[in-house]
């Protein structure tokens, strides 16, 4: 059985407690969650060694549609919540929290008609556990509702695609057990540590053999801004802060 079978399923028994017969919503969930898997794939970040999924996703209803819907929306969000969790698994997204489905109205939405969004952020953004994300929101319009922070990237030279900062610290150097592992010769094998400092990011060099220069400098620990191009060996690594 698919996973969008298998969300069917789960969805029509548990109907039977809400509605009598089919949904009042023109919208149905199956399409909901067949675009919010799109929205995953569109919305996934490539690292290194890890594709990342969005792990924040928002449904923007009409105001006819949010009522029609009424007290299913909370279990609606918890099943498309399982539902994302096995498309990313199928498809060997790494995930960095379960993902969290909130619903917006946008009272400029006819009925029927709705919007889909998906975001990585980070989970120290979120400030509601994730059974009180997982509500309802009223946006008028969708830019209105609660903002997010997506994750800080940094770009390496040679390579084709970013690598997203997460954790409380990332070691860079040659050996295959850090977190980023760099073949130049000119590295050593801890060379520096990305880590969060505040709402940012800092760079710290972990005595180096050559050191680690920002911008040209040569540095021990220094807070990181936008566009801040990192030396090690021959390697250029570029900061990128998603508040920019």
């Amino acid at each position: 059985m698919s996973i969008l079978s298998d969300f069917e399923d789960r969805i029509a028994n548990a109907v039977e407690g809400f509605f009598a017969s089919a949904f009042r919503s023109p919208v149905q969930p199956a399409e909901i969650a067949k675009e919010l898997g799109r929205r995953m794939d569109k919305g996934r970040t490539i690292g290194i060694d890890k594709v990342y999924g969005p792990n924040l996703y928002t449904v923007v209803l009409s105001p006819d549609d949010d009522e029609r819907f009424g007290g299913f929306l909370s279990t609606l969000a918890g099943e498309l919540s399982t539902y994302l969790s096995a498309y990313a698994n199928e498809r060997q997204y790494d995930l960095t929290s379960k993902p969290i489905v909130r619903f917006v109205v946008d009272p400029e939405l006819r009925l029927g008609r709705f919007e889909t969004y998906a975001e990585l952020v980070s989970t120290d953004d979120i400030h509601e556990p994730a059974e009180e994300a997982q509500a309802r929101f009223v946006a008028a319009p969708y830019e209105r509702a609660p903002a997010t922070r997506t994750f800080a990237t940094v770009s390496i030279s040679g390579n084709a695609h970013d690598v997203v900062l997460t954790g409380e610290r990332m070691i860079v150097g040659r050996l295959a057990e850090c977190d980023i592992t760099l073949e130049d010769s000119n590295v050593s094998r801890q060379h520096l540590a990305f880590e969060p400092e505040g709402a940012g990011w800092a760079v710290e060099d972990l005595d180096s053999t050559n050191g680690t220069l920002v911008n040209g400098t040569p540095i021990g620990r220094m807070r990181l801004q936008h566009g801040d191009v990192i030396q090690v060996g021959a390697t250029e690594l570029v900061f990128h802060d998603p508040r920019r």
